[in-house]
C-alpha cells in the first residue's frame, strides 16, 4: 500500500496544517459570532459630516458604489478604483476600531471615483459606535466621536 499523498493532495494537506484545521468560518470555542461578517457584504448608503450635511464625496457622481465586506480580522472595502482595506476589531460598548487602512494606487481614469476610494477610506479609519437595525435588509450604522456618521444596507449571498 502506497501511503504517499498525491501531488494534487499535498497542497490541501499543507493547507489544514496551516489552518489548524479550521474552517475560515469557524471561531475560537467561546467565542461570539461577528454580527458586521455574519452578512456578507454591506453596501454604502450615504455619509454625513459632523454637521450633518451629505459627504458628496463618498458617492461619485451623486450614487452609490462602494461596500464593506467584513472576513476575520479584516475589513476590505469593494466596489471602487483601488483595491482598500485595512484591519477592524469590536470592541466592549459597541465600538467598531478600524485601523491601518491601505490602498492601493491606481491610476483610474475617473478621478471621483478615485476620491471617493480616499473618501470611504478616510470614513471608516478610527473608532466608531455601530448599531444594526433590526430590518430587512439589515441597516448598519456607524457614528464617529467627531459627528460623522456613515449607513450602510445589508447585501446577503444568494443562498
Amino acid at each position: 500500500m502506497n501511503m504517499r499523498p498525491s501531488a494534487g493532495f499535498l497542497p490541501l494537506l499543507l493547507l489544514a496544517a496551516c489552518t489548524g484545521g479550521m474552517s475560515p468560518d469557524a471561531a475560537p470555542a467561546g467565542a461570539a459570532p461577528d454580527p458586521l461578517a455574519q452578512i456578507g457584504r454591506w453596501a454604502l448608503q450615504g455619509a454625513t459630516d459632523p454637521g450633518g450635511r451629505p459627504i458628496a464625496a463618498v458617492l461619485p457622481g451623486g450614487r452609490a458604489v462602494h461596500a464593506l465586506v467584513f472576513d476575520g480580522e479584516r475589513v476590505a472595502v469593494q466596489g471602487g478604483c483601488n483595491h482598500v482595506g485595512g484591519r477592524y476589531r469590536i470592541e466592549a460598548g459597541g465600538r467598531l476600531r478600524v485601523l491601518d487602512m491601505q490602498s492601493t494606487l491606481m491610476a483610474c481614469s475617473d478621478q471621483a471615483l478615485m476620491d471617493a476610494d480616499a473618501a470611504v477610506a478616510g470614513l471608516l479609519e478610527g473608532e466608531a459606535t455601530w448599531r444594526i437595525a433590526e430590518s430587512y435588509p439589515e441597516q448598519l450604522r456607524l457614528e464617529h466621536a467627531d459627528g460623522r456618521s456613515s449607513r450602510w444596507v445589508a447585501e446577503r449571498p444568494a443562498r
